[in-house]
């Protein structure tokens, strides 16, 4: 602790625990807990009344993006091989520790663990080779479980000082399952949903009190959704809805019966094109709009697989390869959120995963870089992008030091398709800290730049 102290005396300290009263929990600023329950939180509280809890981890219910058929995670951090479905409320809802820290003043939130899948600790060695805790998956597309905290810790949270940002009363409805017809998981996951061959399990989340599922018009009944904290039931659950190719659109409701929110998914039709756009740097989600040319910034593009009516095909595989055709940039890897996908990510290429593949492409210059970095960068990148060599290279090519990074993608049997890259040498206006000040109290959205499934 003297050390951490010594190195840096502006932050408090913390340690991730399961006891209290002990040598460390009695040197640390601010205690932390992993997985326990508000009864343990407040026994801690009693025997130490000024010292501040934080949960600092909680809530591991597992779940694969965009997963309709296998098994369902009931209970905290299963190993099992089933492929776990996209819908794990059930499990956050019921864990002790996903609310445990609600309304005391003593203490001062709860981490999830975690907000990104990551490598390491995967349900079971072998065919997985990451975790499956996370909202988003490795890419950073975001699984179900996203939208289900938005719904419980954002838009039914009042707006105030404590408050990330105002949504000034908003509400939302996501549907977590596809609506592809049953015989598509005749071959899934090995979960229950596999046998129903006529109708589909479906699942909705809500900030509203209530939501009706209708499919191509028709309602399949209306179903009540509570707040986490007032107990069981925020989520609204339809068993078994009849399949029928089309629309299915679901409507929330606010106490009054007027409508507040809708959202939809449609059954895919043919596969018809690949579309490439930029989910980093973009306004909507708080990451600014060009590449600082550091050597080190880069984007996070996202190609998805769609159908004739430009919807996401969810259940896509085609394999993906990305290409800079032209600016100061270079792809660095792929990947598309599988748990079980095996190819290097340093490969331009990727397989789809229920249609998404996520590419990195990286600035090579370092023209933004002051003449004394770019020194130290040569001495210590002597044969990479950084050497005194490349920079030479970069140096005569000043007069295009702003022109865009320009990533093809392409797929067999699909037109290719483009995007640009905007980059800057303004460091004060696009470096890393000044992107997060621009955007510091600003709403985002990290789900604006998907297409429409």
């Amino acid at each position: 602790m003297q050390m951490a102290y010594r190195l840096d005396g502006s932050r408090p300290t913390l340690a991730n625990m399961f006891s209290f009263g002990d040598l460390l929990s009695n040197t640390i600023d601010v205690q932390g807990f992993s997985h326990q329950s508000r009864t343990k939180l407040e026994r801690c509280h009693d025997k130490l009344p000024n010292k501040p809890i934080l949960m600092s981890e909680c809530c591991s219910c597992n779940t694969m993006r965009d997963e309709d058929d296998g098994c369902e995670t009931e209970l905290d951090n299963p190993h099992h091989l089933c492929t776990q479905v996209a819908f794990n409320a059930r499990c956050a809802e019921s864990n002790g520790g996903t609310n445990a820290s609600d309304g005391v003043e003593w203490a001062v939130g709860t981490m999830v663990w975690t907000l990104f899948d990551y490598y390491g600790e995967p349900p079971v060695g072998g065919p997985e080779v990451s975790s499956t805790y996370g909202q988003y998956d490795l890419c950073g597309f975001p699984k179900a479980s996203a939208f289900w905290y938005r719904t419980q810790w954002l838009l039914t949270a009042p707006d105030g000082a404590d408050k990330t940002f105002a949504t000034q009363g908003k509400h939302e409805v996501h549907i977590v399952e596809s609506w592809e017809p049953p015989s598509a998981f005749d071959n899934g996951g090995g979960g229950p949903t596999s046998r129903r061959r006529t109708s589909r399990m479906v699942h909705a989340y809500s900030s509203a009190p209530r939501v009706e599922l209708l499919v191509n018009g028709q309602s399949q009944g209306s179903r009540g959704v509570v707040t986490m904290r007032q107990g069981p039931g925020s989520y609204a659950e339809w068993l078994e809805v009849p399949f029928e190719a089309g629309n299915l659109t679901a409507v929330a409701t606010d106490a009054a019966g007027a409508v507040v929110a809708t959202a939809a998914r449609h059954t895919n039709t043919r596969k018809a094109a690949l579309q490439l756009s930029i989910d980093a740097p973009h306004p909507s989600t708080g990451t600014g709009s060009r590449l600082l040319l550091d050597g080190q910034d880069a984007a996070l593009l996202r190609a998805t697989v769609l159908d004739a009516n430009g919807r996401q095909m969810m259940r896509a595989i085609d394999t993906v390869t990305f290409r800079v055709l032209s600016g100061p940039g270079r792809v660095q890897g792929t990947h598309n959120g599988d748990p079980h996908a095996r190819v290097p990510n340093s490969s331009p290429w990727h397989p789809a995963y229920h249609g998404l593949v996520r590419a990195v492409v990286r600035v090579t210059s370092v023209a933004a870089r002051s003449s004394a970095e770019r020194a130290a960068l040569a001495r210590i990148d002597v044969h990479g992008p950084m050497s005194a060599g490349e920079q030479a290279e970069q140096v005569e090519q000043a007069t295009s030091a702003t022109e865009p990074i320009v990533v093809e993608a392409s797929a067999p049997g699909l037109a290719p398709a483009r995007v640009a890259i905007a980059v800057s040498t303004d460091a004060e206006a696009n470096d890393i800290l000044a992107v997060a000040v621009a955007a510091a109290g600003k709403q985002v959205d990290f789900f604006a730049t998907a297409a429409p499934r």
